[in-house]
């Protein structure tokens, strides 16, 4: 099979589009966060404040946030989450005044008491520390503890290193980009917070920062933008970025207070987020991240398939693959080495020496290009909430992003099937769980 050519030329927009109950386009980009209200209304950060009373199928438009006096702010990375009273908490992070590196953030916490109309003032969560935080991953716990996974940017600089060449290529000869932090200067280790007083005080799990070291030859790796979910009381799974051709995961036994070292999953992707939900009732896991293989990773797709999957074993095997969206073709890649992968194209912006390209991977990129990446995931009982950005290229603008879009983000409202293949839900498979209980236990 003449792989190059097949990527070139595969159309494969989304799995089973006639499934789908509503889409909405929105200017949100990867800034949305959702949480349900006790009358069954669901809140959203969409550039501002939606509300919708039909589980996602209408909204209504965006109001800003305000404060108690009136003023309105600019949540980054924002995530929501239902307080045990009819208040609503939110994290997210904003650069210092006068601070010029984005990853020199900070994080705080609001709470809403009337429906998130106004905000308390911020309450900071690790003062001192330069946090970033993937969006919409505030978690509560069956025992009320709220859960914020968050990561270290160690280093210095803006995100690109100097004299390092940027990763693109050509859509019908316009230069496009397809760079995503491959030579980000910074060192990235996950921290988790905790709250047991509805964010009024935070605490930092106790065992220290989590970062990746490859057994082989003991190199430490990096990782950050974690999604957790909740397994059973007191057991938590974390899901974490990386840049070495699949996701990995880290797991926790005391609700959050200390965590494994982490280790490889089998869903490949590299350099791009990921989410991890319970659905409600089943206690399966669905993971939406990107889907790529490292043969693709080189011709310079990172964020041209963004795919589900489900776990009926706590994460032990997934399975079900769909895509939400994807120009390339299949919809489960298996992964490949543990290793670093970037694309093999790179480009010079400045005076420095062009690099030195594999003419195998030098191809043009199809028409067709686009990015649609970092989710937020909403899992109700019958369905289930996806936002991603989308950004295509625009042949009046000569670009494949998503910055001079009317919408950069889409909202799509699935039924539960639609992650099964249309099929209905099946609880548990038998040989699944045969070979789950054979397995050593921690």
């Amino acid at each position: 099979m003449n792989e190059q050519t097949d990527i070139t030329a595969a159309q494969m927009p989304m799995s089973r589009p006639d499934l789908v109950m509503a889409q909405h386009p929105h200017q949100g980009g990867h800034n949305v966060a959702w949480t349900l209200l006790d009358d069954g209304r669901i809140i959203s950060y969409q550039g501002g404040f939606c509300f919708s009373g039909d589980g996602g199928l209408t909204w209504t438009p965006p109001c800003p946030p305000r404060d108690g006096h009136g003023n309105t702010f600019h949540p980054g990375a924002p995530s929501l989450v239902k307080l045990a009273d009819d208040s609503i908490g939110m994290t997210y992070t904003c650069l210092p005044p006068g601070a010029a590196d984005v990853e020199k953030k900070q994080a705080a916490f609001r709470r809403s008491d009337d429906g998130g109309k106004t905000w308390s003032d911020p309450i900071e969560i690790g003062p001192g520390l330069p946090l970033g935080a993937l969006q919409d991953v505030l978690l509560r716990t069956s025992t009320g503890r709220i859960i914020w996974p968050a990561y270290l940017a160690i280093g210095k600089g803006n995100f690109h290193r100097e004299d390092t060449p940027f990763s693109g290529g050509y859509v019908k000869g316009h230069f496009v980009s397809t760079d995503a932090h491959f030579f980000d200067p910074h060192f990235f280790a996950l921290i988790v917070f905790f709250s047991d007083d509805e964010g009024r005080t935070w605490q930092r799990n106790s065992d220290g920062e989590l970062f990746i070291i490859l057994p082989q030859t003991h190199a430490v790796e990096m990782a950050c933008e974690p999604s957790v979910a909740e397994i059973s009381p007191g057991n938590l799974l974390m899901l974490m970025r990386t840049r070495l051709g699949r996701h990995f995961q880290a797991w926790s036994h005391d609700n959050g207070e200390t965590w494994t070292r982490p280790q490889p999953t089998q869903l490949a992707g590299t350099q791009v987020p990921c989410q991890l939900r319970a659905l409600p009732g089943s206690g399966h896991l669905l993971c939406v991240f990107n889907q790529h293989s490292e043969p693709e990773i080189r011709r310079g797709f990172v964020r041209q398939r963004l795919s589900t999957a489900i776990s009926r074993n706590a994460g032990g095997v997934w399975e079900f693959f769909q895509n939400v969206a994807s120009i390339l073709p299949e919809s489960h890649v298996e992964p490949g080495p543990i290793r670093f992968i970037s694309p093999a194209q790179g480009y010079s912006m400045g005076e420095w020496p062009a690099p030195e390209n594999d003419a195998a991977n030098c191809l043009p990129l199809p028409e067709n290009y686009g990015r649609f990446a970092y989710p937020s995931v909403l899992a109700l009982k019958d369905r289930v909430l996806i936002s991603h950005t989308h950004g295509s290229w625009r042949k009046d603008l000569a670009i494949a992003t998503d910055e001079e879009k009317a919408f950069n983000a889409i909202i799509k409202v699935l039924p539960l099937n639609w992650f099964y293949g249309g099929a209905t839900p099946v609880r548990e498979s038998p040989v699944i769980s045969k070979l789950t209980k054979l397995a050593p236990q921690p």
